[in-house]
């Protein structure tokens, strides 16, 4: 068999290998968070803190938000399609957090709302945590 022979089916062999392999498969590392908010809520699972379930929620200023609670907070969590656009929205989730001990700060392309309405956290170790926690660069 001819070099030229050997590297043409070693290329046919390699192409048909990159062929089979899924979608997206690769551009991830096993177990990476699929979304910025799944890596805020990624964090908080590995460091003890477990979220709640996340529903659908609905705020005048974004679009792709989910709440639900951890470790006695109400959280909220919006995603945006760019870092700056989350920082922006601060302000606009502070109305969220309202009079309770609370913060809204965005962490990358999330914005993190967190809310002591229960007074859980009267000294706000936890929602300092919290924050601590989340991711702080852009989603890839």
């Amino acid at each position: 068999m001819s070099a030229v022979t050997r590297t043409f089916m070693f290329m046919s062999a390699l192409a048909a290998a990159a062929a089979c392999t899924k979608a997206g498969e690769g551009d991830k590392a096993a177990g990476a968070a699929a979304s910025p908010r799944d890596a805020v809520l990624d964090a908080w699972k590995a460091n003890k803190l477990a979220p709640s379930a996340m529903a659908p929620a609905t705020v005048a200023f974004a679009k792709d938000c989910q709440a639900g609670s951890v470790a006695g907070i109400d959280a909220m969590l919006c995603s945006f399609a760019s870092v700056s656009e989350a920082k922006s929205a601060e302000d606009q989730g502070l109305a969220w957090v309202g009079s309770a001990t609370g913060a809204s700060q965005a962490r990358g392309q999330v914005l993190i709302m967190l809310a002591d309405r229960k007074k859980a956290d009267p000294s706000g170790r936890t929602i300092n945590q919290l924050l601590k926690l989340a991711p702080n660069e852009p989603f890839r």
